[in-house]
């Protein structure tokens, strides 16, 4: 499962917790460990952007704001 979400970032770039839940559709509880695995393996990279007070859709999972980029 770890070179299927490393595989997508890939392909697909940067990437929140919810799309790589969808592309590769599990559930994004499960997606967490994953992810952290390969931020420990330097494999990815986390960003995460600040939810600001009056932002265009307002934020209503912090997943949405939490991204995933490949190491380049």
């Amino acid at each position: 499962m770890l070179s299927s979400i490393a595989k997508l970032l890939n392909e697909r770039g940067a990437l929140s917790v919810q799309e790589i839940g969808l592309a590769l559709k599990i559930d994004a509880g499960v997606l967490h460990p994953m992810l952290e695995l390969l931020v420990q393996k330097s494999k990815v990279i986390k960003v995460e952007l600040p939810c600001k007070t009056g932002c265009a859709g307002g934020c209503t999972q912090s997943d949405t704001m939490i991204f995933y980029k490949p190491v380049v």
